[in-house]
């Protein structure tokens, strides 16, 4: 992973008071720990802006300089980001080693085109990161995985994934990280243009042709004895 310097400033007082005045004036208040006792600090803003937008951004290496911390090396392990405005607002430094083995969380990234899509099918993504443990100085910017002989109906797991030399799955949970499923088949209701006849009652018997005049004159006939 490609190394940056960072310069740093000594920040004395805390609370929110203290925070937003270095804000106006366009510090970023942040907190170095890790390997010593923790040293609150200044950072510039649009320099770990950029870097957090960066693919990998958050396992860069971070040569420290200033502030009695020249030589020192510290990844960005969090951050607070304003819910209004979007800006980040504090960020937290962890010192590390870089001689020693850190665990950290990569991207992956899905290559080549499955043959199960050629079917038709459609790959639902189920985990995009994977956490490995390596040196500072070795940490990838993402992992490749190959999706090519992925068909319907199959998955690729974490004990799949090829990592480079040096580089160590941390988690012993085999997890499904994507799949390939058959396309939803939706269901088309089929409606009938025509309108609906109603369907007919039927109450008594229906006289014959002729019967109806030949019952009346008989009513007629009756009436007139």
């Amino acid at each position: 992973m490609e190394q940056q310097s960072l310069s740093v400033e000594s920040r004395t007082g805390t609370g929110k008071s203290v925070t937003r005045k270095l804000r106006a004036a366009g510090k970023l208040p942040a907190v170095l720990y890790g390997l010593g006792n923790s040293q609150p600090v200044t950072l510039e803003p649009n320099f770990i802006t950029r870097l957090l937008l960066s693919e990998g951004g958050k396992n860069q290496i971070l040569n420290l300089k200033g502030a009695g911390l020249d030589g020192k090396h510290a990844l960005v392990k969090d951050y607070d980001i304003d819910p209004v405005t979007r800006k980040l607002v504090h960020v937290d430094l962890l010192e590390i080693d870089v001689t020693k083995k850190i665990e950290v969380t990569v991207p992956l990234n899905f290559v080549g085109k499955a043959a199960g899509v050629g079917e038709g099918g459609v790959l639902n993504f189920i985990e995009r990161n994977i956490s490995i443990k390596c040196l500072p100085t070795a940490i990838p910017q993402h992992i490749d995985v190959d999706v090519t002989a992925l068909t319907i109906g199959h998955s690729l797991h974490a004990d799949e994934v090829k990592l480079p030399e040096g580089i160590e799955r941390t988690s012993k949970l085999n997890s499904t990280l994507v799949t390939c499923v058959p396309p939803t088949k939706e269901e088309e209701a089929v409606a009938s243009l025509a309108p609906t006849a109603e369907p007919e009652v039927i109450t008594e018997k229906k006289p014959a042709e002729g019967e109806a005049a030949a019952g009346g004159e008989a009513k007629k006939e009756e009436k007139k004895k």
